[in-house]
């Protein structure tokens, strides 16, 4: 920590005397030989300042108050000196001015749903560019739920960052697993969430700890599901009375067959199909969360569930994840499919079986 040495010290400025025969009272910080100047907002007659004090003269209530005040001063620089050293700034005259001044953002107190907020409007502004809507909602979403949290276990809706610690994350874990009956790895998504918020505050200089150090954000290992040829097959022979299901169904057998995940299936339009020199049309587009480039083949099942929503408002009805997940469960209760399928069953299927590309082309036809 580098050493310094700072004084304050007040003197009254009479050529700025006012029609009332008063002086401003000024204060300079002196640091390692710089200077930086501020106004203390009193004033007083120069002939009742006591220069060698730095103070003015007498007993009378207003000399008491604007000494008071002075002494305020004075300890408030005292105060922000301490913070700047504890937070590794590198203190000299114009920066302990601006930190009694409070213009250093580093040292305003700040909320948990402050830093938050000011993160999700950052967020809002790289939708589409650099994050997909699917990140910005659950980011929105672990907001929400960090506000029903606090509700619950103090009767608040905010909390100063100073507050956070392992604690508040335990219990914010536990109140996801309890209230929602989450999974660890639905938790872990939200959690990693607040995580990554803490850690903007920590390198802005909010917080000077670190409330996650030993809590370990971590998925769980789990098996992932794969559909058999005969549990496919029998999605996409199954008739359904109910539209929803249908429409569900038809989305999630498109991405069996082309690996598009749910955020690009969501974004999917007419400029990412192009022919090549022989008449075969392929899906080139940029995955959503990657960036990454893919180009598969537009094989004949997902090209006759393009045509049957041909015309529509989108290329294809696709609805919020949530809702798609928990339509897939009753897919595969009417299907008699006892396996826990969600949207992104497809991925690992599409994953599985294009290891051997004509095993696609053979169920597609």
């Amino acid at each position: 920590m580098e050493r310094h040495t700072f004084t304050t010290n007040f003197f009254v400025s009479p050529a700025k005397m006012n029609k009332k025969g008063l002086a401003p009272i000024n204060a300079t910080i002196t640091l390692n030989g710089e200077r930086a100047s501020f106004s203390t907002g009193k004033s007083v007659r120069p002939e009742d300042w006591e220069v060698s004090k730095q103070r003015v003269k007498g007993t009378s209530v207003t000399a008491k108050s604007i000494n008071e005040t002075l002494l305020q001063i004075r300890n408030k620089i005292y105060r922000k000196e301490a913070e700047l050293m504890e937070r590794g700034y590198v203190i000299n005259a114009n920066i302990l001015r601006d930190a009694f001044l409070d213009k250093i953002n580093a040292l305003q107190s700040k909320t948990l749903c402050q830093i938050f907020d000011e993160y999700l409007a950052e967020l809002s502004d790289a939708v589409g560019i650099s994050i997909s809507s699917d990140t910005f909602y659950n980011y929105s979403r672990t907001l929400v739920l960090l506000k029903e949290y606090m509700q619950k276990k103090s009767d608040r809706n905010d909390i100063a960052l100073q507050e956070l610690n392992y604690s508040f994350i335990e219990g914010f874990s536990t109140f996801l697993r309890k209230e929602y009956s989450q999974r660890k790895n639905t938790a872990v998504k939200y959690l990693r969430c607040l995580k990554r918020v803490v850690n903007i505050a920590i390198a802005n200089r909010y917080l000077t700890f670190d409330p996650f150090l030993n809590f370990k954000v971590q998925r769980e290992v789990v098996d992932k599901v794969f559909l058999t040829e005969e549990e496919l097959r029998a999605i996409i022979n199954k008739d359904f009375a109910i539209k929803r299901l249908e429409r569900v169904r038809d989305i999630f057998i498109f991405c069996c067959f082309t690996g598009l995940s749910y955020s690009d299936v969501k974004t999917l339009d007419k400029s990412h199909f192009e022919t090549d020199e022989v008449g075969r049309v392929w899906i080139k587009k940029h995955r959503v969360k990657t960036g990454v480039l893919f180009r598969v083949p537009l094989l004949p099942i997902p090209k006759l569930i393009l045509e049957k929503y041909k015309g529509g408002e989108k290329l294809l009805p696709v609805i919020d994840l949530s809702s798609t997940d928990a339509y897939l469960k009753e897919i595969a209760d009417l299907c008699e499919i006892n396996k826990r399928i969600s949207f992104h069953t497809a991925r690992h299927l599409n994953s599985s079986y294009s290891l051997k590309t004509r095993n696609l082309q053979r169920l597609s036809t």
